[in-house]
């Protein structure tokens, strides 16, 4: 399917983010790590619920632009449809925002991972359904692990994780999205988009770090392979951009360099 500029910028144009809350958080995207996207650097940033990982290579005006419009899913998905009332619904719209400015999904199904494999903690299923989705791609494991790793050092009050646990964590509870975001040869971009929900009988804390088995809570998880042509990426990237700068501050993370090694 083509993409349709007019129909896209429409769309934008026509989001309505009004009563979304702001001035939720003192720290926002100028502190912590690095200030500015690097194409020769692996990097990393939270965007709302949804913690992103930029393989080398990807431009700093795509990075900018996958971060604005995962941004601005977010917020829709937040004002239309509570997420403690139904977090399925909650993706399910999340995921036609991003239809909507160009992103082509293939979604996969809810599989319910709480009783397989070995993993007690979330970070760790993460890991693990990530490596058997990403399957032979090495180098795409190393940065997605390497960015859990470095949200897993961090300390518990650090604005990174402050800001994905109070967007993440909804009582008893938890949605958040991990993505991969790659390149290849002909400039298109690629998503590797793991979607996450626990449902627990207790009120998640810390949800990365949470043991859900202790608590007895369900993981289910929902991969997408997301391809977006980068050509569309630019056209529509400012439009997007002026949407959603407003927010920023509050629901995006500074931007961290991720070690491979």
């Amino acid at each position: 399917m083509s993409f349709n500029l007019k129909q896209a910028t429409d769309f934008v144009k026509a989001v309505d983010l009004r009563g979304i809350p702001r001035g939720l958080v003192e720290l926002g995207a100028e502190t912590d790590a690095g200030e500015v996207f690097d194409k020769a650097k692996t990097q990393a940033q939270v965007v709302g619920s949804g913690v992103f990982s930029f393989a080398e290579g990807v431009t700093a005006d795509v990075r900018e632009a996958i971060s604005d419009s995962a941004l601005l899913a977010q917020l829709v998905a937040n004002k239309k449809t509570p997420v403690e009332q139904d977090p399925v619904a909650w993706f399910k719209t999340y995921s036609e925002v991003l239809q909507n400015v160009g992103w082509t999904l293939q979604v996969g199904q809810w599989d319910d991972y709480t009783a397989k494999g070995n993993a007690a903690e979330v970070h760790d299923k993460i890991l693990e359904v990530l490596t058997a989705a990403l399957g032979p791609t090495a180098a795409a494991v190393a940065i997605v692990t390497a960015t859990v790793k470095a949200l897993q050092g961090m300390n518990a009050n650090s604005p990174w994780i402050t800001l994905f646990n109070r967007e993440s964590q909804r009582a008893k509870i938890a949605r958040f999205q991990v993505g991969l975001v790659e390149k290849n040869e002909q400039s298109d971009v690629f998503v590797s988009l793991l979607v996450c929900l626990i449902k627990a009988e207790e009120t998640i804390t810390q949800v990365l770090f949470f043991k859900y088995r202790a608590a007895k809570a369900h993981f289910e998880a929902n991969g997408a392979k997301v391809s977006i042509n980068r050509a569309a990426l630019a056209d529509l990237g400012p439009a997007i951009r002026t949407k959603v700068r407003a927010y920023q501050k509050d629901y995006l993370s500074s931007i961290l360099d991720v070690p491979l090694t």
